[in-house]
């Protein structure tokens, strides 16, 4: 449910990369001031008692430091809400009884900063609610002692000298808690930084995985819908013969090697070529020259791909002595392309040349690269083929089409 109170909960919000990293920097810098703070009171306690200065607030100092170390134990052993609450109450409860003992001449109010501006910047999301309650809490009893305490004279009166030594120990203690702080602080921050380029890169790398490097850069702009139109693109679908059978046959770990090791290879012929791979149908492997970014030359490109694809499964089945096969289809023309889908999207290509291809690729033979006329006329004079005679396509009639077979003799 959306808050009612936007600024307020922007204001005490933790901002960071994932919220269990906002844990793990909350937890941090919380145990690092409450453990500094709880330390500098029993200090400043112990020379108190031993001074004989303030027996009292001695007493109430080494205990509140004490109390604090609790707080941290109670948010390690898992109650982080709880261990917080108990520290941040007793530096308010200590600050208000130093106050009151010895009045606004020791220098305590250095302290209303540590104790009203901390615990929102270092509470996350593991204290719930607690962020605005001990900000107002604390914030009221700031207020409520600074009114009590001119209004009031100190119950304690401390010489001079004595008076003198505890400012300077609270001034100085203050700053070294808000260095330390500041310190640690900046250094989570550029780590949570460092993280999240190094997660960019990665969702950067995994886009480009997904989508061509152009079409990417357009989505990520929030460019919606992408669709382009294309009027020469050769596509290309490759078919591994026999496969439907070996994959009923064999270990579903053995299926997926083989195929995998086989797409691999293709992938790298397809990317040194600069063709965009559309994508893989079962145990079909799809890919496209001419887009997304037009090329005059998208026909011989496809072609030479299709011919080194063809010789790396031919070399496959000498060298294994399986029955590993291959069955290409190619056509020229114009298509669609664009992004489909909100969720899991891809960049796929519609219209009749990718239904031709796939047509022609069906009714090919195993070994062989089938192509259409228009593909012929792409490819031009410096290709050789076999004239296949007219042959029937779904939804095309007799259509005429040829064997690739390589490059012209020169």
């Amino acid at each position: 449910m959306a808050s009612r109170r936007p600024a307020i909960d922007t204001w005490f919000a933790v901002s960071d990369e994932d919220p269990l990293a906002g844990r793990r920097r909350s937890s941090l810098l919380s145990r690092l001031v409450f453990g500094m703070t709880g330390a500098i009171s029993i200090a400043l306690g112990a020379w108190l008692l031993s001074s004989g200065a303030d027996r009292n607030l001695g007493v109430a100092l080494v205990a509140a430091g004490l109390i604090r170390f609790a707080g941290i134990s109670l948010e390690m052993r898992g109650h982080p809400g709880i261990g917080f609450a108990v520290a941040a109450l007793t530096g308010a409860v200590l600050y208000a009884a130093a106050m009151l003992d010895l009045g606004g001449e020791a220098g305590l109010q250095v302290w209303a900063l540590l104790l009203v501006g901390m615990p929102p910047l270092i509470m996350g999301p593991q204290h719930g609610r607690l962020r605005p309650i001990v900000f107002i809490g604390n914030a009221a009893i700031v207020a409520a002692v600074e009114v009590a305490t001119r209004l009031t004279p100190p119950r304690v009166v401390l010489p001079p000298e004595v008076l003198s030594a505890v400012r300077g120990c609270n001034l100085a203690a203050t700053v070294v808690v808000m260095a330390v702080l500041v310190v640690a602080y900046r250094r989570l921050l550029d780590r949570a930084a460092d993280h999240l380029a190094a997660e960019r890169k990665l969702s950067e790398r995994l886009l480009a995985n997904i989508l061509p490097g152009p079409i990417a850069l357009r989505l990520k702009r929030e460019e919606n819908p992408i669709a382009d139109e294309h009027e020469a693109v050769t596509v290309m679908f490759a078919d591994m013969v026999n496969f439907t059978e070996f994959a009923a046959q064999h270990p579903a770990a053995e299926v997926v090697n083989r195929l995998n090791s086989l797409f691999q290879a293709f992938d790298d012929m397809v990317e040194r070529r600069g063709l965009e791979k559309i994508k893989t149908i079962g145990d079909a492997y799809m890919v496209a020259g001419g887009l997304p970014q037009a090329r005059a030359d998208h026909a011989e490109a496809v072609a030479a791909l299709a011919l080194e694809m063809l010789a790396f499964v031919e070399a496959l089945a000498r060298d294994t002595g399986r029955a590993v096969a291959m069955r290409v289809g190619m056509h020229s023309g114009r298509l669609v392309a664009g992004v489909i889908g909100k969720h899991k999207f891809s960049y796929d290509v519609w219209g009749d040349t990718v239904n031709t291809a796939a047509r022609l690729e069906t009714a090919g033979e195993p070994g062989r690269i089938h192509i259409s006329e228009a593909t012929r006329r792409a490819l031009g004079p410096g290709w050789a083929v076999e004239p296949r005679g007219r042959i029937a396509l779904k939804g095309l009639g007799e259509v005429p089409s040829y064997f690739l077979l390589g490059r012209a003799a020169a």
